[in-house]
């Protein structure tokens, strides 16, 4: 038979002593118990039992269950008030919102998520059908009535023009006649001139001569009287050729400048007329030319309005909507197809060259936070660490705030502190952080 321990030796012993009969009893021969099996056993006793390793699992858990609690109690209240990070960090970026002045139907988009958009770039075209064309209308109707004058007056000048070089035609004719006819008569009293000149002459050699022979006698008074009369005959004859000779001279000079003195004469009439109608039909085209000039300066003004006027409907027809900014698209908020109303977003953008940092700090840290303190930035646990600024403290984040950012702002409790910060100017690891990531978890804390 196996001999049990000396310990539960004792056990059954102390059992047999005292029987378990009452709830005291049992107590006591419970404690009586303990006490035995902590004395030491007697060195005539058997040889002991081998322990286990096993033995050490419990008070090794025991041992780690402390060390946990310890941590945990030490992260929870004692690490936060000699900390001086941060609670939540993140990159973050002002939001670039592209909107459309009109309403419409997005018929392209031609910007893609995480493209670079630049100032004057189209992203996007919206096309409306409703654009108001009372305008255009008014305006083409006014360029069909004032092109309608224009045609006529155009007509009535080549009318005129046409008029007046048959009339030209029939001055230069009868005026070369009127001029020819005049040279003619000239021409002939001057022969008669001639012959006058030529008889008034010999009439006042024989008035010398009867005046010679009177002297000696050979003949009468009465003969000298008589040649002396044919002389002055002849010397009114010529000095009334003369005279019509000038007259006619005249007038041959005053028809080559178009002026007709003679009116008795019925060429001289007919050239009087055309020479009033040419001076009327010359009036005429000078008038109409002055309108025709104002006319065309007044459609050259009308045609650059309908021109604007038609890119601007064109324009409202497929609006390009284009950028004003700098940024990265991150999301196509109205694709193709949409309806949009004006004002609404389009794309949404992110201004990736103003890259700032947007913390969380506990109320405990309130004090020593103000515009401008330090921090220190690490994007990555084994990166380079930043440094940054703060620009602006809040205790509350409103909606209208974090709308115009490309990212969410982290979760505050109540009384902590909303912190802004931008990059300093003379950060050299700044060339570490990522192109374009808001929302980014990072570590920011005092410095």
């Amino acid at each position: 038979m196996r001999l049990l321990p000396p310990r539960f030796s004792v056990w059954a012993q102390a059992f047999a002593r005292h029987p378990l009969t009452e709830a005291n009893d049992l107590k006591t021969d419970l404690q009586t118990i303990e006490r035995l099996t902590e004395a030491p056993m007697p060195p005539g006793d058997l040889a002991p039992v081998r322990q286990s390793p096993l033995v050490m699992v419990p008070r090794l858990a025991g041992y780690a269950l402390m060390a946990f609690v310890a941590w945990l109690l030490i992260s929870t209240l004692i690490e936060p008030w000699v900390s001086t990070s941060a609670t939540r960090a993140v990159l973050n970026a002002p939001a670039v919102l592209i909107t459309t002045p009109i309403s419409g139907t997005v018929s392209e988009v031609l910007a893609q998520n995480g493209q670079p958009i630049e100032p004057g770039q189209t992203i996007a075209v919206v096309k409306n059908n409703t654009v108001a064309r009372d305008a255009l209308t008014t305006l083409l109707t006014q360029r069909l009535e004032l092109q309608s004058k224009l045609d006529d007056l155009n007509h009535r000048i080549q009318a005129d023009q046409r008029m007046l070089e048959y009339t030209n035609n029939q001055y230069d004719q009868y005026h070369n006649a009127n001029v020819s006819q005049l040279k003619t008569s000239y021409a002939s009293l001057q022969s008669q001139q001639e012959a006058a000149s030529a008889k008034l002459e010999a009439l006042d050699t024989k008035y010398q001569r009867a005046m010679t022979l009177q002297r000696d006698g050979a003949v009468s008074a009465a003969v000298v009287s008589a040649a002396r009369a044919e002389a002055d005959a002849a010397r009114s004859e010529a000095d009334a050729l003369d005279k019509n000779a000038h007259g006619v001279g005249e007038s041959i000079a005053a028809a080559q400048r178009g002026v007709y003195v003679a009116a008795s004469q019925s060429s001289n009439d007919q050239l009087t007329q055309l020479s009033q109608r040419r001076a009327d039909l010359q009036s005429s085209i000078t008038g109409e030319q002055a309108q025709l000039d104002a006319l065309t300066k007044q459609m050259s003004d009308l045609n650059q309005l309908v021109t604007r006027e038609q890119d601007r409907v064109s324009a409202l027809s497929d609006y390009a909507v284009k950028a004003f900014g700098h940024g990265t698209a991150q999301d196509i908020i109205a694709p193709v197809g949409t309806q949009v109303a004006a004002g609404a977003t389009l794309v949404r953008a992110t201004d990736c060259s103003k890259t700032d940092v947007v913390a969380v700090f506990p109320s405990r840290m309130a004090g020593r936070l103000n515009v401008g303190t330090k921090l220190q930035v690490k994007i990555d646990a084994s990166g380079l660490t930043h440094h940054a600024h703060i620009t602006q403290l809040m205790p509350t984040a409103n909606e209208a705030l974090q709308n115009s950012y490309s990212a969410p702002f982290p979760y505050a409790e109540d009384g902590s502190v909303y912190a802004l910060a931008q990059w300093d100017a003379g950060d050299d690891g700044k060339a570490g952080i990522p192109a374009c990531t808001p929302g980014r978890t990072v570590t920011a804390s005092l410095r």
